[in-house]
């Protein structure tokens, strides 16, 4: 499976809570819109709301086109001459619609001029919700470039819906809704599957440390198995130069009777690694590297992704 793409397609979320505010000329969506308009939603550079400003199609215009220059349109201007925040944290550099599929392709490079994530997030969130408002997109794919991450293909891929974003003011600001891979152990313990678990995006928590502590957790779905020992705790994570560093508790080291040490092992290297900016892992048992794990697998090296215990169903031909 390719490194996590992202993002998967989300639709969990069945209500939003919008930050809207009146400043300047921004409507709130209680407000009744003009025939053949949306709301566009753009960054409040001061309270870091996302605010709308009634914005009228073009009817001569193809879908394509409309989409093409909305697009410029949050891309380049300004509202009330704020700093664009959207413009800030990414840059467009090309965008595509798809018929057959409902979907909006952008391709953009973060530019992280602002050197803070949750603009990034803030932006993804205004251009999906102001495209989704479209009869004839369902979805929103960004293509995103960074060339300060350790990415195989330089590139993620991450999928929106209307119901991805949701602006929970008690928790502190828009979270992101996002998928990653795990890997956990098959009924014997032998091999290992592959789980997908749908988890919040904050700037307060990593992915690396969600990774782990989902792990921790092990699986709620029936014909999975835990990979981690009972009372494993994460002492701390930390990424560099695309190793990531994870240093657990000597729990780690307890026998756990139904899972073979290597599944234990690459369960922690393979979710890892389906990050988009983990390579390799490093494993340290109490803040020190340890020589052997369970003294069967040598464990002071680094670790990369090995899909050779992970189960895949075989086809047969018809």
């Amino acid at each position: 499976m390719k490194k996590w793409i992202s993002v998967l397609l989300i639709s969990c979320m069945v209500w939003l809570l919008f930050g809207c505010s009146d400043a300047g000329n921004a409507t709130t969506e209680t407000e009744v819109l003009s025939e053949n308009s949306i709301y566009m939603y753009y960054i409040d550079s001061t309270s870091l709301e996302l605010l709308t400003e009634e914005y009228e199609l073009i009817m001569d215009e193809s879908e394509s086109k409309n989409v093409s220059i909305l697009l410029k349109t949050m891309f380049d201007e300004k509202i009330d001459g704020q700093t664009n925040l959207i413009a800030s944290s990414m840059k467009m550099i090309r965008c595509s619609y798809i018929e057959e599929s409902s979907m909006v392709k952008i391709r953009v490079n973060v530019a992280n001029e602002l050197n803070d994530q949750y603009y990034e997030v803030l932006a993804k969130a205004a251009i999906t919700k102001t495209l989704c408002q479209l009869d004839y997109v369902d979805y929103v794919q960004f293509e995103i470039y960074d060339s300060s991450t350790m990415m195989e293909d330089g590139k993620t891929l991450e999928t929106y819906d209307e119901y991805s974003f949701v602006d929970k003011e008690s928790e502190g600001g828009y979270l992101e809704k996002g998928v990653i891979t795990l890997y956990f152990a098959n009924s014997t313990g032998d091999m290992l599957l592959e789980y997908d678990k749908m988890v919040e995006i904050t700037n307060d928590v990593s992915l690396e440390q969600l990774v782990i502590e989902s792990l921790i957790a092990g699986p709620q779905r029936e014909g999975y198995s835990p990979t981690m020992p009972v009372g494993t705790t994460l002492k701390k994570i930390s990424i560099k130069d695309g190793v990531c560093y994870v240093d657990l508790s000597s729990e780690f080291n307890n026998t756990l009777n139904t899972c073979l040490d290597t599944v234990t092992i690459y369960s922690v290297v393979n979710s890892l690694c389906a990050l988009p900016t983990v390579n390799k892992v490093q494993f340290l048992i109490d803040g020190e590297k340890q020589e052997f794990y369970r003294e069967t697998i040598p464990m002071d090296g680094m670790f990369e992704r090995s899909l050779d215990l992970v189960y895949v169903e075989e086809m047969t031909e018809e």
